[in-house]
């Protein structure tokens, strides 16, 4: 779904429009609907420009201002030093039509030409790296401290859930314990990773009267709601180990996919035995993004809640990795919303109680200290009453956009 988004981290995984045993210049079988839409022939590059083109054409969010064929006209990217500097440049044209009527300005516009907020075209190699430090390179940590009725987590990441479970069960048991009304939830530099894992302390945090109401909604275009994008047979849905899923024997695509809203409204699940919580604190800062900002906003509709810190990045969208020839296009593909229908935070989510990452601290001990200072609420003289640590052991980071395990099948 990061997720998170900061400049974040972002992840991708599947799909193919070519077969990456394409010789040069046939394209695949086409619906009668494709064929319309763009030439049968071409070099390998132009089928790829294409193909980037009738991709983001069908699945983008923003799909209704894109034009047609014809008056976009994909061929024309062939002046770059690279095939691949011209595949990134006609994305980022792309990306560029939706202008946000409050800003004025794109939604995906950022300070760095050429660069999109949130789409991007990963190489092969680049997918080959990304899966390499998923095996272990960084360390994703997790601590968690209680002082009186108040409670600190802090998490740098979300990694997979079954890396994070024990830890984040773990200090949920110590707050449960002590019976904790407050949470201060430390997501600074965090930048999201699996959804999955944000959904799992988001119903850590809930209380039991919140189960079975809405988490957060996604939202996809029109014609992806209606199920009408025929182009995404081409694609293979895998599970998480990138192993076929069938579907009635056969194996399925995603165009075997649920993508209405119904299909894609999650529940809040209450898991463990925490039920106190009434006071919510985030402490975020420019870092904080996509699946942090998710489980923000998708908790604001239940609870009082105040941020700390400075602005967030600003992603409540997501995207699904989809295969063209050796390349793998992550552009935006649906809008997260929570209960109460609220997700337009294209420009990050603003802080209530401002303050600096020099005024917070770098260590938990600092930052809890300093937060309950900042919120009224000083520290007891008996400082820290239970210290708990906890190290969830090597993991890389998990792009926001890894929504394998949430889709659903029809």
């Amino acid at each position: 779904m990061e997720r998170y988004k900061y400049h974040l981290c972002f992840i991708y995984m599947l799909l193919a429009i070519f077969a990456s045993s394409i010789v040069a210049c046939k394209k695949p079988a086409l619906s009668d609907d494709e064929k319309k839409e763009s030439p049968s022939d071409g070099t390998r590059e132009q089928l790829t420009l294409d193909s980037i083109y009738l991709y983001t054409k069908h699945t983008y969010l923003w799909n209704d201002v894109l034009p047609n064929y014809d008056v976009f006209n994909p061929r024309k990217y062939t002046t770059a030093n690279s095939d691949l500097l011209n595949f990134k440049k006609e994305l980022y044209d792309i990306s560029q039509y939706k202008i946000n009527p409050l800003t004025r300005h794109p939604y995906e516009k950022t300070a760095v030409s050429g660069l999109s907020k949130y789409s991007y075209l990963a190489e092969e190699s680049s997918d080959t790296r990304f899966k390499a430090a998923l095996n272990g390179s960084t360390t994703t940590t997790v601590s968690a401290l209680v002082s009186g009725s108040y409670g600190y987590l802090k998490i740098s990441q979300f990694s997979h859930l079954n890396e994070l479970s024990v830890s984040l069960n773990e200090a949920f048991s110590g707050f449960s314990s002590s019976g904790i009304t407050s949470l201060i939830v430390d997501l600074r530099n965090n930048p999201g990773g699996y959804v999955e894992t944000a959904q799992y302390l988001a119903n850590l945090i809930a209380v039991s009267a919140m189960n079975d109401k809405v988490m957060y909604t996604e939202h996809f275009n029109s014609q992806m709601q209606g199920g009408k994008i025929s182009i995404l047979k081409k694609q293979p849905y895998l599970d998480e180990n990138n192993q076929p899923v069938f579907v009635n024997g056969r194996r399925a695509t995603y165009a075997d996919v649920d993508f209405s809203v119904v299909g894609n409204t999650f529940l809040f699940k209450k898991i463990g035995q925490l039920n106190t919580i009434i006071n919510l604190y985030f402490l975020v800062n420019g870092g904080t993004a996509s699946a942090s900002e998710l489980l923000i906003n998708a908790l604001k509709p239940y609870f009082n809640i105040l941020l700390i810190g400075e602005q967030t990045y600003g992603k409540p969208v997501g995207s699904f990795g989809i295969k063209i020839d050796t390349y793998t296009l992550y552009a935006v593909s649906f809008l997260i919303k929570n209960a109460k229908g609220e997700g337009d935070y294209f420009n990050g989510l603003s802080p209530e109680i401002p303050a600096t990452d020099e005024n917070l601290g770098d260590t938990p001990v600092l930052a809890f200290a300093n937060a309950m200072v900042l919120i009224n609420k000083p520290n007891p003289k008996g400082v820290m009453v239970s210290i708990v640590s906890f190290s969830s052991g090597k993991m890389g980071f998990a792009k926001p956009e890894m929504i394998k395990e949430k889709l659903r099948l029809r």
